[in-house]
């Protein structure tokens, strides 16, 4: 009799863990498919600026991917989507500045962050940043995987945030790494999601 109790109970908790293992691999799956397609989506509409979003920690960023995020940038302005751009990153905001004024911005719509540390620094500053200026919409410029999170972040921040993925990713070239990125990006709108950072 206390044998099939023991059974009993080893089952029921066997059966808890694996629904467990279910809800979190579910949950991993929805994450990924919504990062993939997010990162498809072009939402780009008339607003107050772009935020460019720095080089992601970590990510061994190409100089190809940074720059198509600037060129990207700059063509919203031509485009008149935006009146200014926020760059943001140690080294990726200055080198965004020097890029454009190259492409013949003018340097006063160019607005730089140099702080932060993470993705998720970099929009919180940009956010205040474009409050400053009185904007409260902006177009969110990053590689695809990142724009899930970087739009959750700056929706928390309280604006209105729509995405604009660049073309020129990294890993695009190799799906390996392609799938590695998308993975890491899962990991970082989890972890932001539960834990804040």
């Amino acid at each position: 009799m206390q044998t099939r109790q023991i059974i009993r109970t080893l089952s029921g908790i066997g059966r808890g863990l694996l629904s467990m293992i279910a809800v979190a691999v579910a949950l991993l799956v929805l994450v990924l498919a919504m990062i993939i397609v997010q990162g498809q989506r072009d939402e780009a509409r008339p607003v107050g600026a772009a935020v460019v979003l720095g080089d992601p920690a970590g990510s061994g960023d190409s100089a190809i991917a940074r720059v198509a995020r600037f060129e990207h940038a700059g063509d919203l302005y031509r485009r008149g989507m935006v009146s200014r751009i926020i760059l943001t990153g140690k080294s990726a905001a200055p080198a965004g500045r020097e890029y454009l004024t190259g492409l013949g911005l003018p340097p006063q719509a160019l607005l730089i962050e140099t702080e932060s540390a993470t993705m998720a620094e970099g929009v919180r500053a940009a956010g205040a940043i474009a409050r400053a200026q009185g904007v409260s919409a902006v177009i969110i410029v990053a590689d695809p995987p990142q724009m899930l999170t970087a739009l959750k972040v700056a929706r928390d921040e309280g604006l209105a945030a729509y995405g604009s993925p660049t073309h020129s990713a990294p890993g695009e070239a190799h799906p390996a790494a392609e799938v590695a990125v998308v993975l890491r990006e899962t990991w970082r709108y989890l972890t932001y999601v539960l834990a804040g950072q």
